[in-house]
């Protein structure tokens, strides 16, 4: 992981989402597009981005679907990320109005990177993080075991029972 730093620092406009996946990627930050400014159409064309450097299943893992620290954690261990690091998002540190910051955190979930210059979010725990993308087609099972879509097929039917959550 290289470490980008982003140039822009506002709250509606600012450039931490490119910084971020530019350090994941080790690119420069002008190699990623400015995805805040793609307005409803900007998680659409990451997952283009995802897909074409090689991660064609990007997915989206919050804490409004239900799930804590422990889970979430399970979840990275599971993903891995881009070479052991994935894309997290956070409260603003510079932005009291609740507004989202991305930063980089580790499978552990702990910050290992955060593209602001004043490095505010480093202070942040792994209870803080809000959600994290992951690049593998996995399935929570209501028990909270993670699976490969493969895995889940291969489940017998008392398995697949205990780990569907519309029952």
């Amino acid at each position: 992981m290289k470490k980008v730093y982003q140039k822009v620092i506002d709250k509606n406009t600012g450039d931490c989402m490119q910084a971020v996946i530019a350090s994941l990627f080790e690119v420069e930050l002008n190699d990623v597009p400015e995805f805040i400014k793609l307005g409803e159409h900007w998680f659409w064309m990451m997952r283009k981005f995802f897909s074409d450097h090689g991660y064609p299943h990007l997915g989206y893992i919050n804490r409004g679907m239900g799930i804590g620290t422990k889970l979430l954690k399970r979840v990275a261990k599971f993903d891995r990320g881009i070479n052991g690091y994935l894309y997290a998002s956070v409260l603003s540190q510079n932005f009291a109005d609740g507004c989202g910051h991305a930063v980089v955190v580790d499978t552990d979930l702990n910050i290992v990177h955060d593209p602001s210059p004043n490095q505010s979010s480093m202070c942040l725990t792994p209870d803080d993080i809000l959600d994290i993308m992951v690049t593998k087609p996995i399935i929570i099972g209501r028990t909270g075991k993670v699976f490969t879509y493969e895995e889940y097929d291969q489940l017998n039917e008392k398995e697949r029972a205990c780990n569907i959550w519309n029952k």
